[in-house]
């Protein structure tokens, strides 16, 4: 697994929506980390217990779950049985997209145990950009880029991208199921986690594209400690983000205390 590339993740400007894609490398991005068997256990027990929460897998899109597992197995050597074992033993969550002709790709299947606040099943069926409906402005800013994007792409090659954001608490699983404490602004900087999501984007043969996500969770002063830029790097996102996409990212109350400590940090 890659360590962050926190300096391109919080550049020297202003907060902004930002697609930020690199070439991915799928084999990496599905291999072991060193939670491996943690997650991994959290993960089958999630689905054991509640998968109508975490999974969606109708019988409609078998075709498409076969060929996105035949892929999986040739990039980590495991065979999955079906979806419900995908899930279990890989450590992203995945989600299936199938283009359609009327536009925008439509969310059909998948496995998304630790979710930043939303819910699989919620999702099924929805094209693209209503999922991203309730991100403020994102539609507008990056909503043309992103179907661009997705229709040209190639299959086999992976792209990749962060998307990041900032939580009480470095639990993995953030369905809306549950109730979480949200920040502040009173916690030190050894009490907040940037929650990190990596993602991943491969077209499939068949009219379908694959879209994994793994998160990760690290605390806050841990990461300003990594450059002596850092920290004004990542205050100035906070205090530059717009209110609604505060809100969106649950910091309307934290924002401006997390940035002035980060500030005083540095």
């Amino acid at each position: 697994m890659r360590n962050p590339d926190w300096l391109r993740l919080f550049p020297d400007s202003d907060f902004r929506w930002s697609m930020n894609l690199r070439p991915g490398d799928a084999a990496d991005f599905f291999s072991p980390s060193e939670e491996s068997v943690a997650v991994l256990r959290e993960r089958s027990d999630l689905l054991r217990d509640a998968a109508d929460f975490y999974e969606w897998l109708p019988g409609s899109e078998k075709e498409l779950i076969s060929l996105a597992l035949d892929r999986l197995s040739a990039w980590t050597g495991l065979n999955f049985a079906d979806g419900r074992e995908a899930g279990c033993r890989l450590e992203p969550d995945w989600v299936l997209l199938r283009e359609r002709v009327d536009g925008m790709p439509r969310v059909v299947a998948g496995s998304v145990c630790f979710p930043t606040g939303w819910s699989l099943p919620e999702k099924a069926g929805l094209p693209l950009d209503q999922v991203h409906g309730k991100v403020p402005r994102l539609n507008e800013a990056l909503g043309r880029q992103i179907g661009t994007f997705l229709g040209k792409l190639v299959p086999g090659v992976a792209w990749e991208r962060e998307n990041w954001g900032f939580s009480a608490d470095p639990s993995r699983d953030h369905h809306p199921r549950h109730r979480r404490r949200r920040l502040d602004g009173g916690e030190k900087l050894d009490e907040t986690w940037i929650r990190l999501e990596r993602q991943i984007l491969v077209r499939l043969s068949g009219g379908g594209i694959l879209f994994g996500i793994h998160v990760g969770s690290h605390r806050l002063d841990e990461v300003a400690g990594l450059s002596e830029v850092l920290p004004a790097r990542i205050a100035r996102a906070l205090r530059s983000m717009p209110e609604d996409a505060a809100e969106y990212k649950g910091l309307p109350a934290a924002r401006s205390g997390i940035a002035a400590r980060l500030e005083a940090g540095a």
